[in-house]
């Protein structure tokens, strides 16, 4: 039973090198994409105002809006990812450790 026990954690050792590698990959997507995300969404801000006080075209607001919308959607999905898979990798090594 120990010997299966400890091929069990052998074999788990190169998951999580793998799933260390695709984490650090999201995460730096992650992270650029938040940076662009943060200038894009002031510049998108910008037009919101700029278009509700010059024009009164509510339509496009709501474009605008939409689009807004769409980027923090889009960073929260990244952001889900990335924790589930710090999750899983927390649960691997916990297991191979223990």
């Amino acid at each position: 039973m120990f010997i299966l026990k400890l091929a069990g954690k052998i074999l788990l050792l190169p998951v999580w090198l793998i799933l260390f590698v695709i984490g650090l990959a999201v995460k730096m997507t992650v992270q650029t994409y938040a940076v662009v995300r943060g200038i894009l969404g002031f510049i998108f801000t910008l037009l919101i105002i700029a278009t509700a006080y010059c024009y009164h075209d509510w339509v496009q607001v709501a474009f605008l809006f939409a689009l807004s919308v769409i980027l923090y959607l889009i960073l929260f999905a990244g952001v889900f990812v990335d924790t589930v898979l710090d999750m899983t990798r927390e649960c691997i090594i916990d297991f191979i450790i223990s």
